[in-house]
Order: C-alpha cells, then structure tokens, then sequence
C-alpha cells in the first residue's frame, strides 16, 4: 500500500499521466464521437455510424495538428476506419475549399472517380465514413484536368489510386468539395525531405546487396567454411539480401498498388526480415551453447543445424501465416490485422500492428541475444582464469579455446551492427520518425552489407582460403 503511494506520487512529482484507456486504432484513424446517440448494448450512434463499445474509448488525451500531445477534459472518440470504409476531408464538415475552407450551409456532395467510367457522391454511400482535417503541414492539388498524370480516383479501401498506379493511403491526402457542386478536388502531402529520403534509402540497400550476395558465394564456394557455423551465416545474409532487395523495389514503387504483386512482395519482405533476425538469434546461441560446458550431450553438426532450421526458418512461416489468417478470416478483431496491401505492400502504418507482428519479435529476440552473450562473455572469463596455467602445455586445448573466443568476438561484433542498427529503429519508431536518429538508423542499415562483408571476408584467414581455392 505504502508502494503504491509512493509510485503515485512519484508520478505526480514527474509529470507523468496515465490515460483513461488508450484507444484500439490510430488516433488519426478516429474521430469526437462524445455528442453521439446512446444506444443499449453500449453502443453510439454518431453520424450515422454505430460503434460498439470495442471500437471506441473515454479518453482524456488530444493531439495539435496530429503530433503534439495535450491532456484534455474527459470525451469520447471513436475508430471511424474500422467500422467504415475512411476518407480525410481537408476542411471541416460544413466546409469547402476556396481560398481557406469556408463555412457554408448549402449541401456539399463529394463527387469523386471510382473508376475509369463511375464516379459517385461519397456522402450518398452507406460505406464511407470521414475524417477532417489535413493530414500533414503541406499538400499540392492534383490538377486532371490539366495533366493526365493527375488522373485519380478513390479505392474500394479509401485509398488515392494516381493515373492507375500510384496507391496513397488515406492519411497521406485529403478532399476538398468546392462551392460549384463539380468533382471535389485531391490534395496529396508533400514533403521535399521525405521525398529524398524515400528515394535514397532503397538506393542505400541496393548497394549493400552485392556485399551480402558476396559473403554468401564466398561461404558457399569454399568447402572448409560449410562448417555449421558457415552454413548460419548463409542463411543469414540470404534472408537479409532477399529482404534488402524486395524492400528497395517496394520503396522505389516497382509493385503497382493494390496489385497481387505489392501483396505478395509485402509478405516477402515481412518473411526474409524475420528469417535474418531468427539466424542472429540461432548464432548467438549456438555460441553461447559452445561455451556451456555441458557434458554428455553431444551431437553431430548435421543434426544440431536441421534443429536450428527447423526453429530459424520454421518461426517466420508461423509468422508469416498468422498474418495470412488474420488478413483472409474472420478470426482476428480488425483492429489486429495486418492488412498487407491494403494502404501500402507492407502491414498497415498502425503502432499497435508494428509493435505486434515486427518490433515485439525483434524486442524479444535482441534481449535474447544479450543475454546470451552476456552469459557467454562471464563464462570465457571464467574458463581464462581457470585454465591460464594449465592449458599452457596443452596446445590443442590452447587452440581450440582461442578458435570459439575468436568466434564470439566475431559474433558479438555482428551481434552490435545489427543490434545497434533495430535498436535505433525501435527507438525512431516508438519516438518521432521525422528524428535525427531515424536517418542514422538509415545509414547503418544502408552500410550493414558492408560491415557483415568486411567482418567475415576480408580476414586473413578466409583470405587465404580464397587464394588457395
């Protein structure tokens, strides 16, 4: 009790504040719901949408501009884009876009292009729901009208189809009805650094590629490195380089929206991203095991490496058919759902999908991976004091020992490029994406080809290898 007490006010000394509840979608996907029809069972009606009580939420939090965090009086807000189909209106819902949006009382219908030969007033439509308001600092107005380029229309998702090809999810633009009662206009965000950033960083993975490609071939052509150890670090810069290529071309809008081929890619890339960290995980072990000391459990290399590839490759098919069955059944509340190539090729831009089908794995496995070599450094401490003396006359065991510590080294080095290269992911996706730390967590993942080539190539010993195959 006294604990309690003193946690409370710890938290009252610092600031901090807890939320009533936090709410199950985005809270740019939501929308004020507090003026809404109570209906029994707990359920809103609001606008003409009804919401039961899983998709809305008391809350006491609001966002300026969809980024600055203010706690507010007491309301209730409601996940509009998991009961209908959303789209973001740039004005109000009485207004319309002239010069700035102007209240007006006349109705304003949302004529829009569904198709090449169908355009329909979304406000007439069952399906749709909307949500106001810019979704970010600065757009651009597609002019059809004056470019063919700017041909557009809306998906059966809400998403922005440009002239066929280019899919903009729903809060990456907005509508805007006009006063004449024509076709509403499309405004689409546009930021010059986001741009350059998206354009270099598949660009930056593609030249990490031959690197991976090369580490591969080297271990794959040299018998004395198909070793089991050898054989891990394949299959580990071959999920990388399959993940670093199809990600490039994701990015670089290779795969039309919506296509099978986005779809398809989108799960390619989910799969050889969860292959690689699952191989850094089965080497951190396998080293970790060699150091246990454990006798009277031994087995062939063979064996043990069909083991780890039963875990390594066998986790990211779960994986990745957990996502298939929560995307194609009923089983999964909507709110959990992947949704591969739906807004974009991969999983949906929704923190609770993030953490729970990428960052909460990849938290897992690192703070596995620490462990391990936490527990594998104290015990090569342990093993040096220990024998010093000893295996002063003892060459074999003298080598033997120096060979797996070389090994750790070379592990835990990995271990570091790779570990400090997700962790400054993490912490760019839990903090801000637009922080200087993403962009550095962009440079080490463009140059990490570099490095795994440059830490198990260009040594000495494989060099020679090489010279001498």
């Amino acid at each position: 009790m006294h604990a309690a007490r003193i946690v409370a006010c710890l938290l009252v000394l610092f600031g901090v504040r807890s939320s009533v509840c936090s709410l199950p979608c985005d809270f740019i996907d939501s929308v004020n719901i507090t003026d809404g029809e109570r209906l029994p069972n707990d359920e809103i009606r609001h606008n003409g949408v009804i919401y039961n009580k899983t998709y809305y939420r008391v809350i006491d939090y609001d966002y300026q501009d969809f980024a600055t965090k203010r706690y507010v009086p007491n309301y209730v807000r409601g996940c509009l884009c998991a009961v209908r189909i959303c789209v973001r209106l740039c004005c109000g819902e009485h207004e319309y876009l002239g010069k700035r949006c102007t209240h007006t009382d006349d109705y304003l219908p949302i004529l829009v292009n569904v198709s090449a030969t169908e355009a329909i007033d979304l406000r007439n439509h069952s399906l749709y729901g909307f949500l106001y308001g810019k979704p970010c600092e600065q757009v651009y107005e597609l002019l059809p009208e004056e470019s063919a380029a700017d041909e557009w229309s809306i998906a059966r998702n809400g998403s922005l189809i440009i002239a066929d090809e280019l899919l903009i999810q729903r809060n990456q633009y907005c509508l805007a009805p006009r006063q004449n009662n024509g076709f509403a206009s499309g405004l689409v965000c546009f930021t010059t650094n986001e741009e350059f950033k998206y354009n270099l960083y598949p660009v930056g993975m593609l030249l990490s590629v031959p690197f991976l490609l090369l580490t591969f071939f080297v271990y794959a052509c040299i018998p004395d490195l198909r070793n089991m150890h050898g054989k891990s670090l394949m299959c580990y810069v071959l999920g990388l380089s399959v993940g670093y290529t199809v990600l490039s071309m994701v990015q670089l809008r290779v795969f039309p929206g919506l296509s099978s081929s986005c779809v398809i890619s989108g799960y390619i890339v989910y799969f050889s991203f969860m292959v690689s960290f699952f191989w850094l995980n089965v080497m951190s072990f396998d080293i970790y095991w060699t150091f246990k000391g454990v006798t009277g459990v031994r087995s062939s290399e063979t064996k043990k490496f069909l083991l780890y590839s039963l875990y390594a490759w066998g986790c990211p098919i779960l994986l990745v058919a957990t996502a298939i069955i929560a995307d194609y059944t009923d089983i999964f509340p909507i709110y959990l759902r992947p949704q591969f190539g739906t807004t974009r090729c991969l999983f949906v831009e929704n923190k609770l999908i993030e953490f729970l089908y990428l960052y909460m794995p990849l938290l897992i496995l690192v703070f596995m991976n620490v462990v391990f070599f936490v527990i594998t450094a104290l015990r090569i401490y342990k093993i040096q004091c220990e024998t010093s003396v000893v295996r002063r006359g003892d060459s074999k065991r003298h080598t033997k020992l120096d060979n797996d510590r070389d090994r750790f080294g070379l592990y835990l080095r990995l271990f570091i490029v790779m570990g400090v290269t997700w962790s400054l992911e993490i912490i760019s996706w839990a903090v801000d994406n637009n922080a200087w730390i993403f962009y550095v967590s962009d440079v080490c993942n463009c140059i990490q080809g570099f490095l795994i080539f440059a830490l198990f190539v260009l040594k000495q010993k494989i060099k020679r290898l090489i010279y001498k195959k």
